[in-house]
C-alpha cells in the first residue's frame, strides 16, 4: 500500500484531531453571525480580517474550484504571502485563540467535513454587520464598491485574457486600478485609516489581484 493510500485509510479510521495543522495552514475561516461575539469580546479584531468582495474570484471549498464570489464575506487573514491562518502557531501546531475560536474551526473535522459544509454560505457576516452605523467609513466603502466593482474587474480581466479589444479593455482596467488606489490613499491620508485595517475595509487591492492573473499595469 502506497503512502497516500495509507494516509487516507488512517484518516477514515480516525475520529479525533491529531494537531497536524493541515487545516490551519490551508487558510483561516470565513465568519458567521455566531462569530460576532468573539469580535465584540476583543479576542479578534478588524485587523485580523480580510473582506472577500462580491464578484471577486475565490476558491470554493465545496466545488474545489475558483469562481465569482456571490456575496460579501469576511475571512481571517493569512500570514503575509502564506495561506496559513494568522492565529496558527507553527511552533507547537496550536491555535492562539483556541478557546474562543470561530464557528467554522469548531465544526471542522478533516475526517468528516459534513458539519462544516452544512454552514458554508449561511448567516455570514459582512462589513456593515461589525462597523458602527454612524461611522463615515461606510460612505467610503459604498463609494469604493460603486467605483471599483469586482464584477467589472473580473470581466475586464477575462476579456483581456481572451484578447478581445485588448488595448481598450486594458485602458479601462488601468483606470479601475487607479481608482482603487486613489480611494485607499484618501482613506488613509484624509480619514486616518490605519494600514492594518485596509484589507478589512476595502478587501484585497486590485494590484494584488492582477499578480494572480499575470497582468502587469503601470
Amino acid at each position: 500500500m502506497n503512502f497516500y493510500r495509507q494516509r487516507r485509510k488512517e484518516k477514515s479510521l480516525r475520529s479525533y484531531c491529531i494537531r497536524c495543522g493541515t487545516c490551519c495552514k490551508r487558510g483561516g475561516p470565513v465568519l458567521h453571525d455566531k462569530d460576532k461575539a468573539i469580535l465584540l469580546a476583543g479576542y479578534a479584531g478588524h485587523q485580523h480580517l480580510v473582506t472577500l468582495r462580491k464578484g471577486e474570484m475565490v476558491y470554493d471549498p465545496v466545488t474545489r474550484k475558483l469562481g465569482k464570489n456571490q456575496k460579501e464575506l469576511l475571512k481571517v487573514l493569512g500570514k503575509n504571502e502564506n495561506w496559513s491562518c494568522i492565529f496558527f502557531s507553527e511552533k507547537d501546531s496550536s491555535c492562539k485563540i483556541y478557546r474562543h475560536r470561530f464557528i467554522e474551526c469548531r465544526l471542522l473535522k478533516c475526517w468528516d467535513p459534513s458539519d462544516l459544509i452544512s454552514i458554508i454560505g449561511k448567516d455570514n457576516l459582512s462589513r456593515a454587520d461589525i462597523i458602527n452605523p454612524d461611522d463615515p467609513i461606510l460612505d467610503i466603502i459604498k463609494a469604493h464598491e460603486q467605483q471599483c466593482s469586482c464584477d467589472e474587474f473580473s470581466n475586464l480581466v477575462s476579456l483581456i485574457k481572451r484578447g478581445k479589444d485588448y488595448k481598450k479593455n486594458l485602458e479601462l482596467l488601468s483606470e479601475l486600478v487607479k481608482r482603487d488606489i486613489t480611494i485607499r490613499e484618501y482613506a488613509k491620508n484624509e480619514l486616518g485609516l490605519k494600514v492594518e485595517f485596509e484589507l478589512f475595509i476595502f478587501g484585497r487591492p486590485f494590484t494584488d489581484m492582477l499578480k494572480t492573473h499575470g497582468i502587469s499595469i503601470r
